[in-house]
């Protein structure tokens, strides 16, 4: 173990924020935004549809705005949050006996599998009818998308383990549960960590989908709202708001993932480019 926490140092200690990293960095962001703000200036875009990065910001921090803009912040984060950890769960424990049991896969898999290829954006209407335009229907969304993600790889996961290790268990007499929890696990856990990354981008996407489509809170629907009373300073700031809570919640499963999986030796510890 110690071994390993210094493998992660040695990676992390890789990391050197010089000059020339923040520029490449920074480059493309600020060449983007320079462009966009002379677009708009110049009439290049027409500024009744599309507002510049100055008036954004300005928007964003308006105190008005931000009062408001904090109230469908906690609505979208409780749905989004609710939706993906009901639907990891799921899709973890469904993914684990399929991946573990030759009679779980009979009972569950066929059927799993036949309904994952529906997109989950379809699933809106039946959710609708069936719980109605309130949160529940928006967090069964969510839950679904993930369910499908996190149910592919935990099964594959599990699946792929090195046979060795598991008759190496056998041989040495370890429970079901020892085998569980020591090699299929830690064995399927880096393909999981990084799957939650995808649900994660999903949860998102299916939160805003379902916010435009029925719902009176929420960041979904202020960005729907104001393209629909011609308020473009205010749609884009909550695309902003969109592109920065997601970039959060990707950059803590990126860290929760390093933390998990700090055991493993890969090339991004020694890369240089």
């Amino acid at each position: 173990m110690a071994a390993a926490i210094d493998q992660t140092r040695r990676g992390w200690s890789k990391v050197r924020y010089s000059p020339s990293t923040v520029l490449q960095v920074l480059a493309a962001p600020v060449l983007l935004l320079l462009c966009w703000e002379l677009a708009v200036r110049l009439d290049f875009l027409p500024q009744t549809l599309i507002a510049s990065p100055s008036q954004v910001a300005a928007t964003l921090l308006s105190s008005t705005f931000a009062l408001g803009l904090f109230t469908h912040i906690s609505v979208s984060l409780l749905r989004l949050l609710a939706g993906f950890m009901i639907g990891t769960l799921l899709g973890v424990t469904f993914g684990t006996i399929v991946g573990l049991s030759r009679v779980g896969a009979r009972l569950f898999e066929p059927t799993i599998l036949s309904l994952i290829p529906i997109p989950p954006i379809a699933w809106i209407p039946l959710l609708i009818i069936l719980l109605g335009i309130g949160d529940e229907s928006k967090v069964a969304l969510i839950s679904v998308g993930s369910f499908s993600i996190l149910f592919i790889h935990t099964s594959y996961g599990i699946r792929a383990t090195d046979k060795n290790l598991v008759e190496v268990a056998n041989v040495l007499g370890k429970s079901n549960m020892s085998k569980l929890r020591r090699i299929l696990l830690p064995s399927a856990l880096p393909g999981m960590l990084s799957s939650l990354r995808v649900a994660m981008a999903m949860s998102w996407t299916l939160l805003i989908a379902s916010e435009v489509i029925a719902s009176s809170k929420g960041l979904g629907w202020l960005i729907w709202s104001a393209r629909n009373f011609s308020r473009p300073d205010e749609m884009i700031a909550g695309m902003v708001v969109v592109g920065i809570l997601g970039k959060t919640t990707d950059w803590l499963l990126v860290l929760a993932e390093r933390y998990l999986t700090r055991w493993r030796a890969t090339y991004s510890d020694i890369a240089d480019v």
